[in-house]
């Protein structure tokens, strides 16, 4: 692939419910987007402003948000591939797809395919 043209992949774990929140889950994908590419520098401030925040806790959503944002911006191209979105829970999933919506409506780009089970609708399981 081109520099411009970026894929990344995830999968949901059943097992791993309560660390695939959708802070942790966009890290991954962050992670991915910056392994061939190298950190930029906005990544490694907002990290270490993150650090400096009281007990240290690290980025939130809204600021993995934004560096995703800012880092999309710079593709042509950006494919997101999530397998067993049903896998997580209702709340890291809704947020995860929110988070989604937000970086495909800055990010033209931008095109996510989600799998997961039949019972899901709308983002949102439903009785069968």
């Amino acid at each position: 692939m081109g520099k411009d043209v970026a894929i990344v992949g995830l999968y949901c774990d059943f097992h791993a419910q309560q660390e695939q929140s959708a802070v942790n889950m966009l890290g991954v994908m962050l992670k991915q987007l910056t392994s061939r590419r190298g950190i930029p520098k906005h990544t490694r401030v907002a990290f270490r402003e993150a650090k400096k925040e009281f007990g240290g806790r690290g980025l939130q959503l809204p600021g993995m948000v934004d560096i995703l944002k800012r880092t999309t911006a710079s593709l042509r191209q950006l494919f997101i591939c999530i397998d067993a979105i049903d896998e997580c829970t209702p709340k890291h999933r809704r947020e995860l797809i929110e988070s989604l919506r937000e970086i495909v409506r800055l990010s033209p780009g931008v095109r996510v395919f989600i799998t997961g089970r039949p019972h899901m609708l709308n983002g949102e399981p439903r009785k069968v």
